[in-house]
């Protein structure tokens, strides 16, 4: 059980980083989705008459500033701390399943941030409901496994 609740707070760490760099492209993403359909302008303050053009621009931002690579990163660390987890003990096997429901929310999240698809109001849509749900399974999780964060 030791091991088991080192290994979920490494785990729950690259969730968290997970979900906030994910989150903050997914920002980005809705912001210049919503500028170039309603004000016909690129992050650049350029205009444009497609808003492919300002995701692209906005992509190619994200990629030379790193946050893409730092999605992955963080991803691929969440997803290598969480194996760690394997098999749990019999009494954190709950807790052990409710984390991979966190995770699997958190990396629909992270897809959504490195390969958005979809019309405008069905991404918005997703984000809102994925936003929703994260929310709450990690407040259920905080409140039911705190004793094994600490």
């Amino acid at each position: 059980e030791k091991t088991f609740d080192e290994n979920l707070r490494k785990a729950w760490k690259s969730v968290g980083q997970t979900l906030v760099h994910s989150g903050e492209a997914c920002d980005d993403i809705y912001r210049t989705w919503h500028t170039a359909i309603y004000d016909n302008k690129t992050p650049s303050g350029e205009y444009c008459s497609d808003f492919n053009d300002a995701l692209k621009e906005m992509y190619e931002t994200l990629k030379k500033n790193g946050k893409i690579d730092s999605i992955y990163l963080y991803k691929d660390e969440m997803i290598e701390n969480t194996s760690l987890l394997t098999p749990p003990p019999t009494s954190r096997k709950e807790c052990y399943d409710d984390f991979l429901e966190i995770v699997d929310v958190v990396s629909a999240i992270s897809r959504m941030a490195t390969d958005p698809t979809g019309s405008f109001s069905s991404y918005r849509e997703e984000a809102k409901e994925r936003v929703e749900t994260i929310a709450r399974l990690i407040d259920q999780f905080k409140i039911k496994y705190s004793a094994y964060l600490k």
